[in-house]
C-alpha cells in the first residue's frame, strides 16, 4: 500500500511538471473552458480603434493599449488571472507576462476590455501566445483581487491556448511616394499597408488618374503622370477577409520656374531680346540651350538680335533634370520707339500696369491684353483712351482686378491703336502666389455638439460665384459627395447639404479648381 501511494505521488508530481513544461497538457487539464479568449486588439492610448485617417509612419513608436475579448458560457467568474507571452515579428520578447482582469468584478463575455498599456512600432506584427488563465467562481466578492500564483493552479476553472492570437489592428491601407527627380513626373509608390487578417496576404488595386479603372495591382508600382499638379490616388487593399479603400491627394511639385523679359523686334529689323531674369527649382548650376527661326541656336542665358518668331529654351540643372519653355516674339511697329516705359506691380491680388509715352497723337486707344501661363493666347481685358495730342510725355495706368484664382503666372502687353496703325508694347510677366486656402475656408464650431458645422468661404480676389466639390467621409461607412455653388463671404451649414453627420472624426475635402483643402472635423454629438 505504501508503495502504491508513493507511486501515485510520483506520477502526480511528474504530471504536474510535464504540464508546466508542455502547455498542451495544460490544455488537457482545463476540460471545461467555460471562459475562453476569442481575440486581442491593439488600440490607441485613448482606447479607441485605429482608423485610416491616422497618420502613423512605418517604424514609428506607438504608445497605446492591448485589449482582449472573452467568450465561453460561465456567468459567475471573477478575479481572472492571465499569463501570456509577447512575440513581435516572430521573436519572443516577453515571457510569462501576467495581468489581473475583472478584479472584484464579474467577467463580461463578448465585450472588449483593456489588458494593459502597450508600446510597439507601427507595422510590427504582435502575437500573444502560450495563454494560461484561471479565475474564481461563485458570487463575486467586491474589493477583492486576483491571487498571484503560477501556472500550477490547474483545475476545471482554467483555460490555456499555446498558439494564441495576433493582436489585430484594422486593415490599414497606406502608401508613400517619391519622385525620381524634381523635374520628373514619374512617381514611385510604396505600400505601407498593415493590419487586417493574418497571414496578411494583401491584394492591391491602384487608380492613379481618378477614372474608376485600376491601373496597377503591384504593392509598389511606378506611374508616369501626364503633368504636374494635384491627383487623387485611390488604393484598395483586400486581405482575403475584408476590403478597405483610401483616397489620398498628392501634389507633384511643379518643374523649374523660369522667368523671362521679352523685348520684341521692330518692323523689318532683327533687334529682339529675351532676358532670363531667374530660374528657381532644381539644383544649380543651370545650362541653357535655345532654338529659334531659321536654324537659330544658342547656349547663352540671354539672347539678342532676334527676328520675330517662336523660340524654345531648354534649361538643364546639375542633376540632369530638364524643362523646355516656348516664347513668341511679336512684330512691333516702328512707332514702338515712342514707348518710354512699361511696368507691372502687384498688390492684394491685383496687378497695376503703368506706362509712359514719349509723344502722343489724337485718337489713340490702348487695349490692355493678358495671357495666362504662356505668351501665345493674349486677349483684351480693358481699354484706356489716349490723352490729347502733345509733344510732351504721357503717363497711363490700368488695374487688373479680375485675376483667375487658379493661376500664378500672368503675361501682359498693350496694343496701341492709332488711325489704322497698330503697335505693341514689350511683353511683361509677373508671378502672383495663389491665395492660401487656409485663409479661404473656415469651419466652425469645431469641435461641434450635434454636428452643426458652418462652412465659410472668404475669397479676397473676386466676388463671383464658384463651383466647388465637397467630399465628407469618416473611417466607417459614411461617405458623401456634393458639388455646390458658393460666393465669397457666404456661409453654409454642412448639415443642410449632407444631413445628419456621424459622431467622431469626419474628414472634409474641398476641391476648388486645382486647389484642394483637407479639414478634420470633430462631432461630439
Amino acid at each position: 500500500m505504501k508503495l502504491d501511494l508513493i507511486l501515485k505521488r510520483i506520477i502526480s508530481i511528474a504530471f504536474f511538471l510535464a504540464a508546466i513544461l508542455d502547455p498542451y497538457l495544460l490544455l488537457a487539464s482545463c476540460p471545461q473552458n467555460n471562459i475562453t479568449v476569442t481575440g486581442f486588439q491593439l488600440r490607441n492610448q485613448d482606447g479607441n480603434l485605429f482608423s485610416v485617417t491616422d497618420d502613423y509612419e512605418l517604424g514609428e513608436t506607438v504608445t497605446g493599449e492591448l485589449w482582449v475579448n472573452f467568450g465561453g458560457s460561465t456567468t459567475n467568474g471573477y478575479n481572472l488571472f492571465m499569463f501570456y507571452d509577447v512575440v513581435v515579428n516572430k521573436v519572443l520578447i516577453a515571457d510569462d507576462q501576467y495581468d489581473c482582469i475583472y478584479s472584484g468584478q464579474q467577467v463580461l463575455l463578448n465585450v472588449w476590455v483593456k489588458v494593459r498599456d502597450f508600446t510597439w512600432k507601427w507595422g510590427d506584427v504582435i502575437e500573444i501566445k502560450d495563454i494560461f488563465m484561471y479565475w474564481e467562481t461563485g458570487t463575486v466578492k467586491p474589493e477583492t483581487t486576483c491571487i498571484v500564483s503560477t501556472k500550477s493552479n490547474i483545475n476545471s476553472q482554467c483555460y490555456t491556448n499555446p498558439d494564441g492570437f495576433t493582436a489585430a489592428v484594422p486593415l490599414f491601407p497606406k502608401f508613400d511616394f517619391d519622385s525620381n527627380g524634381i523635374c520628373n513626373t514619374t512617381i514611385q509608390f510604396t505600400s505601407e499597408t498593415i493590419g487586417g487578417t493574418p497571414p496578411f496576404n494583401y491584394t492591391f488595386s491602384w487608380d492613379f488618374n481618378n477614372d474608376g479603372v485600376f491601373d496597377s495591382n503591384l504593392a509598389n508600382p511606378v506611374y508616369n503622370f501626364p503633368s504636374t499638379g494635384t491627383y487623387p490616388i485611390t488604393l484598395r487593399v483586400d486581405d482575403g477577409t475584408s476590403t478597405t479603400t483610401i483616397v489620398k491627394d498628392i501634389f507633384i511639385d511643379p518643374n523649374f520656374g523660369i522667368q523671362v523679359t521679352i523685348f520684341p523686334t521692330k518692323i523689318n529689323d532683327e533687334s529682339g531680346i529675351i532676358y532670363v531674369e531667374s530660374v528657381t527649382g532644381g539644383t544649380e548650376p543651370y545650362t541653357y540651350y535655345w532654338t529659334g527661326p531659321d536654324g537659330f541656336t544658342s547656349t547663352d542665358k540671354d539672347i539678342f538680335n532676334l527676328a520675330d518668331g517662336l523660340y524654345q529654351l531648354t534649361v538643364t540643372d546639375a542633376n540632369g533634370c530638364q524643362q523646355t519653355e516656348e516664347y513668341l516674339l511679336d512684330i512691333a511697329s516702328v512707332l514702338n520707339l515712342t514707348w518710354k516705359s512699361f511696368e507691372l506691380t502687384s498688390s492684394n491680388g491685383t496687378v497695376k500696369l503703368t506706362w509712359e509715352m514719349t509723344s502722343e497723337a489724337a485718337g489713340v486707344e490702348y487695349d490692355i491684353q493678358r495671357s495666362l501661363g504662356n505668351i501665345t493666347d493674349f486677349f483684351t481685358i480693358g481699354t484706356v483712351l489716349g490723352q490729347k495730342s502733345n509733344a510732351d510725355s504721357s503717363s497711363y495706368e490700368f488695374v487688373d482686378q479680375g485675376l483667375p484664382r487658379t493661376q500664378e503666372r500672368f503675361y501682359y502687353r498693350i496694343l496701341r491703336k492709332m488711325q489704322g496703325l497698330n503697335d505693341f508694347s514689350e511683353v511683361k510677366m509677373i508671378d502672383i502666389p495663389l491665395l492660401s486656402t487656409r485663409d479661404t475656408w473656415l469651419v466652425y464650431p469645431n469641435p461641434s455638439s450635434g454636428g452643426n458645422f458652418n462652412l465659410n468661404f472668404n475669397d479676397r480676389l473676386e466676388s463671383k460665384e464658384y463651383l466647388v466639390t465637397l467630399d465628407l467621409f469618416d473611417a466607417g461607412n459614411f461617405s458623401r459627395k456634393e458639388s455646390i455653388p458658393i460666393r465669397s463671404g457666404q456661409t453654409i451649414q454642412l448639415q443642410d447639404i449632407f444631413g445628419t453627420l456621424p459622431k467622431g472624426i469626419i474628414i472634409l475635402k474641398i476641391q476648388d479648381g486645382k486647389q484642394v483643402k483637407i479639414l478634420k472635423l470633430i462631432n461630439n454629438n
